[in-house]
């Protein structure tokens, strides 16, 4: 096997790889996947995407074929990480470096960009600002915080034990509707539990991967954009019933 071609099918494989798991769309990953590969100015050079898999070809009548595949198995939204691909791709291509530069750069880019504490902050923010938007009391902004820890907490045990999203969702959004509205029976003043649960469920909605399945959908990409759609139902009716089920139970509780 040519060390060059292999190493051009390595960094494709890579570039393809952090596009999938930070949500790009897999009509985007096939591009900058295939113009990658195009580099080798071989004959054949196709790429398949989709939410879960990677699959790529390079091959000419002078080499033996190369085919990689690889199964995505993390899923996050990182827009950044996807603009970095992109333009180390387009450097590639353009000249402006070559493909072991391209290669490294790449490993780079993979690294986490924010820590844990940043994340966390971030959530808290998030979740005490649409309280905010939504026209919440000084008393619901001051309680989405405390949802907001809920929310951070729940996130910190995913990892802890190694739970999906959909799991996730479900452990997160019991939370909220049991303790809610005990925490509001301890609470003088107006109150809102609405604004406060909605606002709470704002970062564990699946907004990009619903956005991505329509454009996917749009660009005929239609195994792709079914399966984002679907990813975005799933968790979508998962954060619905862990709020049903934790009201329920407080309910319970309160009677």
């Amino acid at each position: 096997m040519n060390p060059h071609y292999k190493k051009i099918s390595e960094t494709a494989a890579l570039a393809g790889k952090i596009m999938l798991e930070s949500q790009a769309e897999s009509y985007r990953v096939e591009d900058t996947v295939k113009r990658i590969l195009q580099t080798s100015q071989l004959a054949t050079t196709e790429v398949f995407a989709n939410t879960t898999g990677l699959f790529m070809t390079l091959d000419d009548p002078s080499i033996d074929p190369i085919t990689l595949v690889l199964r995505i198995r993390e899923r996050g939204t990182h827009l950044r990480k996807i603009y970095r691909v992109n333009h180390i791709s387009r450097q590639l291509t353009s000249g402006a470096i070559d493909i072991d530069e391209a290669f490294a750069q790449l490993t780079h880019v993979d690294e986490a960009e924010y820590t844990v504490l940043h994340k966390d902050i971030s959530i808290f923010l998030l979740v005490v600002s649409f309280a905010m938007l939504l026209g919440g009391t000084m008393t619901d902004v001051l309680i989405s915080g405390i949802a907001a820890i809920l929310v951070i907490l729940s996130g910190w045990f995913q990892k802890a034990v190694g739970m999906n999203a959909i799991l996730n969702g479900t452990v997160a959004t019991t939370l909220l509707g049991f303790c809610m509205p005990l925490i509001l029976q301890m609470v003088t003043g107006e109150q809102s539990l609405d604004i406060i649960i909605v606002s709470a469920l704002m970062p564990l909605f699946p907004g990009t991967a619903f956005t991505n399945g329509i454009r996917d959908t749009l660009k005929g990409d239609y195994v792709s954009g079914m399966a984002k759609l679907s990813e975005a139902v799933v968790i979508a009716t998962s954060l619905a019933i862990g709020v049903a089920l934790g009201l329920f139970l407080s309910n319970g509780v309160n009677v």
